[in-house]
């Protein structure tokens, strides 16, 4: 219906057509994998008369290199990507996928215009390792879309962080980790009854901060695809969490104490996982 891809499948396996096209759409809510594969196939397949056309030469050599250079384009893509998500560069990781994209859309144009070579197991290795590439390409540039949409701050690394501040002069603005895990610890710091801002955030992983025992906490969490678990005050687990603000008091308290009480302010966010909020133990009384 567009190139003829899912027809050429369908008529080299001998299966219906429709199940071919039915499958590049399923494909295609993957992250528009089933675009990719589809582009790619419109690029590599040979056309169905390609064998049969009558030919000048009796022995032509093709001298297309359209594969071997989509191929080297995507592992410098793909190394690009990794540098990306290493340095945390904003922005350029979903712009690299819509790129990709569109280079793949040339590349089909390009196929419109010149039939592609004899079908070889070296071509069919090419096309497998293109749309695994073009996969991990739009994956990895969709998902650092999303992280941004989030308002996540892609900073700090990648693997797991223990911050545990024992005084209000080490007590950071902000705590963040790419990938991975940061547990902010809080509960030896006392804090002023002015208050203190703290933020902390993960992309993609898991984040938890303890709060002090007798600390007056105003929360305010935001978890782009998650659950927010174990937070003071708050019913068990919140599953997809958008901007959820409110204010944690320590046990047994009347509205003197309360004033008088240290005050902290928490700005809590986790693009993709799981955010862990809890209270230190209160020390046991002699």
């Amino acid at each position: 219906m567009i190139a003829g891809v899912a027809g050429g499948i369908a008529e080299r396996f001998d299966i219906n057509e429709n199940l071919v096209r039915i499958t590049f759409a399923v494909l295609t809510l993957f992250w528009g994998l089933g675009v990719a594969i589809y582009l790619v196939m419109w690029v590599v397949v040979p056309l169905a008369d390609a064998d049969t056309a009558p030919r000048r030469d009796p022995t032509p050599v093709s001298t297309s290199h359209r594969l071997s250079l989509a191929v080297l384009a995507s592992v410098v893509v793909v190394i690009i990507l990794a540098i990306v998500v290493a340095r945390h560069l904003r922005i350029l990781g979903p712009g690299l996928a819509l790129a990709w994209v569109v280079f793949l859309m040339a590349l089909a144009i390009i196929a419109i215009k010149t039939p592609a070579r004899r079908l070889t197991l070296r071509r069919i290795a090419g096309v497998i390792f293109l749309a695994v590439m073009s996969f991990v390409i739009v994956v990895v540039g969709a998902t650092m879309g999303f992280l941004e949409s989030t308002g996540v701050t892609l900073a700090g690394g990648n693997g797991d962080f223990v911050w545990q501040p024992t005084s209000l002069a080490q007590v950071a603005r902000g705590y963040h980790v790419e990938f991975g895990m940061g547990t902010v610890d809080l509960s030896a710091v006392s804090f002023s009854v002015a208050g203190s801002v703290v933020s902390a955030s993960v992309g993609a992983g898991e984040l938890r901060v303890v709060v002090p025992a007798n600390a007056v906490v105003s929360l305010t969490t935001n978890v782009g695809i998650g659950v927010v678990a174990d937070t003071p005050n708050s019913p068990g687990f919140i599953h997809g969490v958008t901007t959820q603000r409110f204010t944690s008091l320590p046990e047994g308290l009347n509205a003197s104490q309360v004033r008088r009480s240290p005050h902290l302010v928490v700005d809590a966010r986790v693009g993709i996982g799981r955010l862990v909020l809890s209270r230190a133990l209160a020390p046991a009384s002699s």
